[in-house]
């Protein structure tokens, strides 16, 4: 567990795996690797693109194809397409392709910088059940300009104070639905309490989304401490964000990284021990992609825990995060040494 460590890395060095899966995301550090990064002639690659109704879609799909084309040899190169109404298709065709690949394509690597969280589950899950005595190594680019921006928090703060109540533009568009599928449903018991853990972000509507929606006796909301300087305000925002929830109804407030799996790891091992043999535990993990991974990993650990993921309507590409900070990696231990899971 303390290897889990985010590393450094330069988006242009050499990638050593045998097989890369990416998104063809709209953000800008979706394709820092891909057209920066080296890798080996022999190395596969899983090409998510996405059907999701958005008018430049197309295009972008585009782009990344053209890229990839560019980059590795044609014969090496594997499609498959993610719409958030067919995942178990998704999951399907992810286990159909590392299935069809010789055992020699051993080391995996996901970027997840352009996946959503629901992806990046199945993309997991599919990748240590194919390869369970193999490592993965998870990559991840962060952009250098997040939504809201720094103006639009101090404009929000200024007009309606400690308790935000009108949702910031974002991205992601208005709530659509929670998705729960196979085998991240978990166990209910049907006869006890239900805790909520959401790893809070910025997008309230789909926080609010997901509370209505498991209706939890106990609330824990995880704030996430942004790693990068002078990034204060964003917890601050966060936390007014969700300050409703705070007083109407029972719950727990937690701070944690949303750099560092390990102690977001940690702090779910706490509350599972504390809770688990009087409440059903769900986690939404709506906030960083590396607590995305933090709750893969204790998934796998503990199988019976629900995972949820809120989905919006929709995205709006002009709302994205802009330009290309910091890349990072990080080796995640094969399946076996977390317990196992579900597959």
């Amino acid at each position: 567990m303390r290897d889990l460590i985010p590393t450094p890395i330069d988006a242009a060095s050499t990638i050593d795996v045998d097989l890369l899966v990416l998104a063809a995301g709209f953000e800008d550090r979706a394709n820092a690797l891909v057209t920066r990064a080296n890798f080996k002639p022999d190395t596969h690659v899983v090409l998510v693109v996405f059907d999701n109704g958005i008018e430049s879609n197309s295009r972008t799909n585009a782009d990344y194809e053209r890229v990839v084309a560019q980059r590795f040899s044609a014969n090496l190169v594997h499609k498959v397409v993610l719409s958030q109404n067919e995942v178990v298709r998704f999951k399907a065709n992810i286990r159909s392709i590392f299935g069809s690949l010789p055992d020699s394509v051993a080391r995996i690597g996901i970027d997840v910088s352009g996946m959503p969280a629901y992806a990046i589950f199945a993309v997991l899950n599919e990748a240590r059940a194919a390869r369970p005595y193999h490592d993965q190594l998870i990559l991840y680019t962060s952009a250098s300009e997040y939504t809201p921006s720094r103006e639009e928090y101090h404009q929000l703060v200024a007009k309606q104070g400690a308790e935000i109540e009108y949702i910031p533009k974002s991205m992601a568009l208005e709530m659509d639905r929670n998705l729960i599928y196979d085998p991240f449903a978990g166990y209910r018991s049907g006869d006890r309490s239900s805790c909520l853990a959401l790893f809070a972000g910025y997008e309230l509507h789909r926080s609010t989304g997901v509370i209505d929606a498991v209706n939890p006796t106990v609330l824990l909301l995880v704030y996430g401490q942004p790693a990068g300087e002078n990034l204060e305000w964003r917890l601050d925002l966060s936390r007014r964000l969700h300050h409703k929830f705070e007083t109407t109804r029972r719950c727990a407030t937690e701070k944690c990284s949303t750099q560092s799996i390990v102690e977001n790891v940690e702090l779910l091992e706490r509350y599972y021990d504390y809770i688990i043999d009087d409440y059903d535990l769900t986690i939404a993990p709506i906030c960083s992609k590396m607590q995305t991974i933090a709750t893969y990993i204790f998934w796998e650990k503990y199988p019976e825990v629900q995972v949820t993921f809120p989905l919006p309507i929709g995205y709006d590409p002009a709302r994205r995060p802009r330009g290309i900070a910091s890349t990072y990696a990080v080796k995640l231990p094969g399946r076996l040494a977390f317990g196992g899971g579900a597959a």
